[in-house]
């Protein structure tokens, strides 16, 4: 039993004379080559001067230079010209005119045309300290990072040949065959590519379209993915803010998020919401969540708000866009609701659907379908088909109304002045004598055009089937004062305030 003690006791002891031995072997750098070798005395210390083919190492890691200083007190070095750092583990390769090398703490500070090259990326710069612990390089006046994809420059730097994320300060700039980028903070990954600005931050795409960002983005090359963060996209075409804006040009698509703002320079129009979606190669977007649109007409704006905005600009000739799902409409004197609508571009012509109500000026008009024909940025024409009925209430708070099967109806500086109707026409007016004594005109044929002055009616000219009655106020009962299919719906005009959220106070 005390004889394996004994042994034990010797191979503890043997541990402990072999283990400082190897550590000293790993921890101190050594001269392997030199043409010539001096001794020479600075500051009281005696130093190696080593000259001509020189070779120096410290575990894995070879210094090979032209000339050099070995200080075997302070475990460090000095190496002029031709310096190269290779390790025999980590496949990784630096060149500079010169280094100072502490081997204590294994730190390489390089100056001069230096070169850091492993297997994903070259660094460039004219100042580089390099520690062997950690594999991390940093470069502060200046430096060039290239990997096969991009070119990054900035004045200062940080490379990490382990996790090959790069760090970037001050004056970054990131160039590759698809993408430029300026910035003042960057990350980067040599491997995967993924890349990160914080702050201010602008980018242009080879398709010429420019990404601006105060708050930084993110953008992988190889997936042709960018995310930008409270920014914007624009081009000589279009121009797209969002909290969040996201590219794929690999599908040549875009996406925001939050706060919208989409806007088509041709078409003067804009759409906002809180999400959305533009497909670039068929040219369509798509908003939705709180999404309403402006049209500028004159110096007016046609605001249209729906629960999906949908714009096709494929074809120049015809381009259009669509709402569905609870419509609102709204201009200065111009409101109007609707399941569904299209806008015609070519031609300015606006089509509602399912239960459509317009409100022009003091007029309620109603049908199965309406559609609006804008000339020169104004409403110049309404065509209502099925069950067509205006309303419109007098100074003296009475209705007129009309109502027929198909209506066509005129405007002049947005004013009604002529109302044609085809089929099953009807109407009621109320009339003010000389002597304010008041009457009512009803009357039914088959066709009939009115015309207006001052928003009321001035001349009805009928056709066919006429049957007229004109009935003195004293005698005119109830029923006599409502057409068939009367509803007047004023209290579900639109207010430009529930459609416009960015003109809103609560937002």
């Amino acid at each position: 039993m005390r004889l394996v003690e004994m042994r034990r006791n010797s191979i503890y002891f043997l541990l402990l004379i072999i283990l400082p031995l190897n550590m000293i072997g790993q921890t101190t750098v050594k001269l392997k080559e030199a043409g010539s070798l001096t001794l020479v005395k600075i500051d009281g210390q005696s130093i190696q001067r080593l000259v001509d083919s020189v070779w120096l190492v410290q575990g894995n890691t070879n210094i090979y230079c032209d000339s050099a200083y070995l200080n075997k007190q302070t475990n460090s070095a000095q190496a002029f010209g031709h310096v190269k750092i290779i390790d025999t583990v980590d496949i990784i390769d630096i060149k500079a005119d010169y280094l100072k090398y502490d081997g204590n703490v294994r730190k390489a500070f390089l100056r001069d045309n230096v070169v850091l090259k492993d297997d994903s990326a070259t660094l460039y710069t004219d100042k580089l300290d390099y520690d062997r612990i950690t594999r991390i390089g940093t470069y502060f006046d200046g430096g060039k990072l290239i990997d096969p994809t991009s070119i990054l420059t900035s004045k200062r730097g940080f490379y990490n040949y382990i996790t090959k994320e790069s760090e970037f300060y001050d004056s970054v700039r990131m160039t590759n065959d698809e993408f430029y980028l300026e910035t003042d903070t960057l990350f980067y990954n040599t491997i995967n590519t993924d890349t990160r600005s914080i702050g201010k931050t602008l980018g242009v795409t080879q398709d010429a379209d420019t990404l601006k960002t105060n708050t930084g983005l993110f953008y992988n090359r190889q997936k042709k993915y960018a995310e930008v963060y409270k920014g914007r996209i624009f081009n000589t075409e279009f121009d797209i803010e969002a909290d969040t804006l996201i590219t794929d040009d690999s599908l040549k698509l875009y996406k925001a998020y939050q706060n919208i703002t989409m806007v088509s320079k041709e078409d003067s129009l804009t759409i906002f919401g809180d999400k959305a979606k533009y497909d670039k190669l068929n040219n369509t977007a798509i908003a939705y969540e709180n999404a309403y649109l402006r049209k500028m007409m004159q110096g007016d704006s046609l605001f249209i708000r729906a629960d999906t905005l949908f714009s096709d600009q494929s074809d120049p000739d015809n381009k259009f866009l669509k709402a569905y799902h609870d419509v609102r409409l709204f201009k200065s004197n111009l409101q109007g609701i609707a399941d569904s609508m299209s806008y015609n571009f070519s031609d300015s012509t606006i089509f509602m659907y399912q239960d459509p109500v317009i409100w022009a000026n003091d007029s309620q008009l109603s049908a199965d379908s309406i559609n609006i024909e804008i000339k020169n940025n104004k409403v110049d024409k309404m065509n209502l088909a099925i069950k067509s009925f205006v309303i419109s209430q007098d100074s003296t708070k009475n209705f007129n109304q009309i109502s027929g099967k198909l209506m066509q109806i005129h405007f002049e500086e947005g004013i009604i002045q002529r109302t044609d109707v085809t089929g099953n026409g009807e109407s009621i007016y109320y009339v003010l004598d000389d002597n304010g004594a008041l009457s009512m005109n009803k009357l039914k044929c088959s066709n009939m055009i009115l015309y207006f002055e001052d928003n009321t009616v001035a001349e009805i000219r009928t056709y066919q089937e006429v049957d007229a009655q004109l009935i003195p106020g004293f005698k005119i009962l109830p029923i006599d004062r409502r057409l068939r299919g009367f509803n007047w719906r004023t209290s579900e005009k639109p207010k430009l305030r529930d459609i416009a959220r960015h003109l809103r106070y609560d937002r």
